[in-house]
């Protein structure tokens, strides 16, 4: 109720499909700060408090100086001169707040003390807006702006030093990082309240949400009818379900995200729904290679889950090619094939995250490309991935993105079909690090 309260007054000033962020390169002052000071607006009264207890001083009623006013671009100034700031109050999930004039700057100082080029001799070209939490994070930064393209990037921590000069960095309109911040919560991904405590208080990061599930459901549901129809396959009408309580329990999958798709996902005679890439046997199914880290590892993997083998294709790497995080990754040989892979990591929970590891590297033909276009460097499994996610902190490949590519490939005959599903074979990916292929492989959806 308080987001549809609070929210229909900035209707159009968010960005959505048909309603794009400005072009050009100025900064939409009036804009984003309608959408900043409804974000903070919405937090403080779901976290409990009144709204006449709401001190609305500005950024820059607060910090502003002499010596500010010679390094901030005067529409960077506007904005802060119109932007309300409430240092006990955490803005969003993934930033504690406005950064203060020393963290703001402190950006400039690093990259001068590294050599790195700022662009033009312009020692802070790039600041700190927001920083983001001690919580999430060690050594943190924030949400970093560019002042010469007045676009915006999230940059979580300073031991991953972003190259500002990377032409591949996906810079975004600050409207729509905040739009995409609103657009979380309306999705009920995040959620601010005032009856959890903890140190992201108000806010927690829902591991899932019914739209994941149910846009996920949607694409494999439509995945599958497309490919049965493309291989003139009659459904038969007693197909059994592709996990069942007892078989998920057995697997140990535990309830969440990965449990539900199983229980709903529509069963098919189908056998390839992407090149090499199958639903696996009853007894593959129950294989699960990393059980026994559970059990190894019993602290290190409390609160988390396990990666989830969905889909096989031939072919074993180590879990250290394949990426997966400590302690995983201590798996000598693990199979290939799609992975629910949730994040690891209490704070960052996203049970709907993918890894697509395949027995042949990609990337030595210099076309491959992860889903934010930076190039692939020769790896088993950076294929849909997300290499920089300039909204949130460590969200792999949505599920619902992968099967949309997939699907996508399948209607425009990209991919053909026979009798037993998705033809080819696994040599089919290698089209993903071709001059005329490479953008077939991609996904729309990063947070």
């Amino acid at each position: 109720m308080a987001a549809a309260t609070l929210f229909a007054p900035i209707a159009k000033q968010r960005v959505s499909p048909t309603n794009p962020a400005r072009d050009g390169k100025d900064l939409d002052v009036e804009r984003c700060a309608a959408l900043h000071n409804t974000l903070m607006l919405y937090g403080w009264v779901c976290s409990g408090r009144k709204v006449k207890e709401l001190v609305k001083r500005s950024w820059w009623s607060n910090h502003g100086s002499q010596s500010l006013q010679q390094i901030l671009k005067p529409s960077l100034i506007r904005y802060l001169s119109k932007i309300f700031e409430v240092p006990s109050h955490r803005f969003f999930y993934h930033l504690s707040g406005l950064a203060r004039p020393r963290e703001m700057l402190q950006l400039g100082d690093v990259l001068e003390d590294q050599d790195r080029d700022t662009g033009k001799d312009n020692k802070y070209r790039f600041v700190v807006l927001y920083t983001t939490p001690k919580a999430l994070v060690t050594f943190p930064a924030g949400l970093v702006f560019d002042q010469e393209t007045n676009r915006a990037i999230l940059m979580p921590t300073y031991h991953h030093l972003f190259d500002m000069t990377d032409p591949h960095l996906p810079w975004q309109k600050l409207e729509t990082i905040l739009s995409a911040f609103i657009d979380m919560i309306e999705a009920d991904k995040a959620i601010a309240s005032a009856a959890q405590l903890s140190s992201t208080h108000p806010w927690i990061l829902q591991p899932y949400t019914h739209d994941d599930l149910r846009l996920s459901l949607d694409a494999w549901k439509r995945l599958v009818l497309a490919i049965e129809k493309r291989a003139n396959v009659i459904r038969p009408d007693d197909l059994a379900p592709l996990g069942t309580n007892s078989l998920l329990s057995t697997a140990g999958v535990p309830r969440g995200f990965a449990h539900e798709l199983l229980l709903r996902a529509l069963p098919s005679e189908v056998w390839f729904v992407a090149p090499g890439i199958r639903l696996p046997k009853i007894e593959e199914f129950l294989h699960q290679p990393f059980r026994e880290i559970l059990q190894q590892y019993p602290k290190e993997t409390a609160g988390t889950k396990m990666p989830f083998l969905f889909l096989r294709c031939p072919g074993t790497v180590s879990a250290k090619e394949a990426k997966f995080r400590w302690p995983y990754s201590t798996v000598e040989s693990v199979p290939c094939g799609l992975y629910l892979d949730a994040f690891p990591n209490a704070q960052n929970p996203f049970e709907d995250a993918c890894r697509l590891v395949l027995p042949i590297r990609l990337g030595g033909n210099r076309y491959a490309r992860t889903s934010d276009f930076h190039p692939i460097r020769t790896s088993y499994c950076d294929l849909y991935q997300v290499d920089i996610n300039p909204f949130v902190m460590r969200h792999g490949p949505k599920l619902v993105g992968i099967l949309e590519s997939w699907l996508e490939n399948v209607e425009n005959g990209h991919w053909s079909v026979n009798e037993k599903g998705v033809e080819g074979g696994i040599g089919v990916w290698r089209k993903a690090d071709t001059r005329e292929d490479w953008w077939r492989y991609q996904s729309k959806r990063i947070y």
